[in-house]
């Protein structure tokens, strides 16, 4: 639950521009509505306070405007010092809102408990947020959090619901942005899957469950097209349907599912995609299994759980860091649609 609102001042309370007057003294705009907002909040009964790199007469104006808990000026270690207000208000960061919009809002806004970034913020801190407003600095955009945070505190309301199921999902997406060593297997992926299709070699994609799912939909991927007519690409999800799953689990064993479809279809320099959630499906294990011993090239897409056993389990690993079974079934997507539209870009130069 929020209870205290930290803000930048320059573009987000004030529109971001400077206005030059004939005697060359500096005036800035504030919008009607945002005052009346910072007030509002107030009344409701959240601390506020605010950190601005600027130290300007301008700047005494807000410091006397509205009832700051705390005001910070000429301060760009802008992290350091909401670690402050903390130990001076008691108040856990994951109760804190943060509002910003340029370079020194980044790590605030990524360290906050709820991060919010006018509509014209620059990228990074867009990127930083946990929302982007829909106005922009100085524009409206401090009115819009009255509803959000009224939402966002109502533990009962479904847009809380909403709001925390997306908060799961943007930080692990955050996660992936900085972890360099994923993006660098990824795009290695996406290079060798390049050199297969060019050889006529063949990608096989499985899964079990949700998992089958995502794998079918990748391999539509490659098959039908992003952005560019082209043409289709040698992509197959194995059959997880009544027929299959019976035929082999009653003549094998229903861990050779995949792996029996392998010896039918694959060759030597084809690749094997397996995604799974926890890591524990036998049958993708097999089908890795399969793949090493047969000189196929094998990736496991997986979630963060920790399992020594599978450490050399393919070719290549990509683990999303999150335990949670949704939130690592869409970064699943997303890694899929990031290699099948890359895959077509580099081959056919589809979209950038």
């Amino acid at each position: 639950m929020i209870e205290l609102i930290v803000f930048d001042i320059d573009g987000v309370i004030t529109d971001g521009s400077v206005i030059i007057d004939s005697n060359g003294n500096e005036q800035k705009q504030i919008n009607l509505k945002d005052i009346d907002a910072i007030f509002e909040l107030h009344r409701r009964g959240y601390k506020l306070a605010a950190i601005t790199g600027e130290d300007t007469e301008i700047v005494d104006y807000f410091e006397k405007r509205f009832p700051w808990e705390y005001f910070y000026r000429g301060n760009k270690t802008k992290r350091e010092t909401m670690q402050q207000i903390e130990q001076g208000t008691g108040v856990a960061r994951e109760n804190i809102c943060y509002i910003g919009d340029g370079k020194y809002d980044i790590e605030p806004l990524a360290y906050a408990g709820l991060g919010l970034c006018p509509a014209n913020a620059i990228d990074k801190a867009k990127n930083a947020a946990d929302i982007i407003l829909q106005n922009d600095g100085g524009m409206g955009c401090i009115w819009e959090i009255i509803s959000i945070l009224e939402k966002y505190n109502d533990e009962g309301c479904a847009h809380n619901y909403f709001l925390q199921r997306l908060e799961e999902h943007t930080n692990i997406f955050k996660k992936l942005a900085s972890d360099q060593e994923l993006m660098d297997t990824v795009m290695k992926i996406g290079d060798r899957i390049i050199s297969i299709l060019e050889n006529d070699g063949g990608i096989y994609l499985c899964g079990n469950g949700g998992s089958a799912a995502d794998a079918q939909h990748i391999a539509a991927e490659f098959i039908s097209r992003f952005y560019k007519e082209r043409p289709g690409l040698n992509a197959e999800a194995l059959s997880v349907n009544t027929s299959t799953l019976t035929a082999i689990g009653n003549d094998y064993s229903f861990e050779r599912i995949f792996a029996r479809q392998l010896e039918a279809k694959a060759q030597a320099g084809d690749m094997v995609i397996g995604i799974t959630t926890s890591g524990n499906s036998k049958n993708v294990l097999a089908a890795l299994r399969y793949a090493e011993k047969n000189s196929l090239i094998s990736v496991l897409m997986m979630g963060g759980f920790e399992n020594p056993e599978l450490n050399g389990a393919a070719d290549y690993i990509i683990k999303i860091p999150s335990l949670i079974t949704p939130r690592i079934q869409e970064a699943h997507i997303f890694i899929g649609h990031v290699m099948a539209e890359y895959v077509e870009y580099k081959m056919f130069g589809g979209q950038k």
